[in-house]
């Protein structure tokens, strides 16, 4: 079946009161002759939670990597607090300490737990006493209680779990004011999840957080808007319980009901 994407219409979210801080504008993108991105557009609101959804393949993971400058080849726009990407002030790396990124996977480095939270910091920060950085991170990573009696003992020394909230404080140590997340949860057991998800509820009080994730009670749980793509486009966008209680489009529901999206 082929279904043709027609606009979408402008949608009210709970957020509605909220100012737009990131804005992607017809945003598409090609790897080696291949379409991943077709006129994505949608926008962050200052703070709140937004969830990423679609099947695999849809072009979720590939987004992310435009928004921090991981790809350069895309066309579009992609405004940060007014700003466009492109032309930021302080180049690629101030973008990416403005907009943190955390994979699906938890990449932890040969040091301490302590020094794994402080790495991206500037060598003269890293001289500096950094405790109570780290354990505002640790604290916010849900992490603190677990780890404090044991800061310098070697971070892979940490479930995956541990591992995973130990690199949402790396993340966090650099005061981004945009978060965004791949999948953070995917191979994590139930508590962990739940800790992560806590954790981001409350950092997104004061920030806006983009969480990708094929787990759609996540999506629920998170709340915020719901964004979903399927072949490199958005479908639809719209409050969470809009989307799972009352989805306009064909395709959303039937990938809400068979897990599967036909969005050629």
């Amino acid at each position: 079946m082929s279904v043709h994407i027609h606009t979408i219409k402008e949608q009210v979210f709970d957020t509605v009161s909220e100012p737009a801080y990131v804005n992607i504008e017809s945003v598409s993108l090609s790897l080696s002759e291949k379409i991943i991105l077709k006129d994505v557009s949608f926008s962050l609101p200052a703070t709140g939670i937004s969830s990423l959804i679609g099947p695999s393949g849809a072009g979720k993971s590939s987004l992310l990597r435009c928004l921090t400058s991981l790809y350069d080849n895309w066309q579009g726009t992609i405004l940060v607090a007014g700003t466009n990407t492109r032309a930021w002030l302080g180049g690629e790396d101030d973008l990416r300490r403005h907009i943190g990124l955390i994979s699906q996977k938890p990449a932890v480095f040969p040091a301490s737990i302590y020094d794994n939270v402080i790495f991206g910091l500037s060598r003269k920060e890293r001289k500096q006493d950094q405790s109570s950085r780290v354990e505002q991170c640790l604290k916010q990573a849900a992490l603190w209680d677990e780890v404090k009696e044991r800061l310098h003992s070697p971070a892979n020394t940490l479930s995956v779990g541990q591992q995973q909230r130990l690199c949402l404080a790396r993340a966090l140590a650099l005061e981004p004011k945009v978060l965004l997340l791949d999948e953070p949860t995917a191979s994590l057991d139930p508590r962990s999840k739940q800790l992560i998800e806590a954790s981001l509820h409350d950092l997104a009080k004061n920030m806006p957080v983009l969480c990708v994730t094929h787990d759609l009670e996540q999506a629920q749980r998170l709340q915020g808007q719901v964004i979903f793509m399927c072949d490199g486009k958005i479908i639809e966008t719209a409050s969470a319980n809009d989307f799972f209680q009352h989805p306009e489009r064909l395709e959303t529901r039937e990938f809400l009901r068979w897990s599967v999206c036909d969005c050629d």
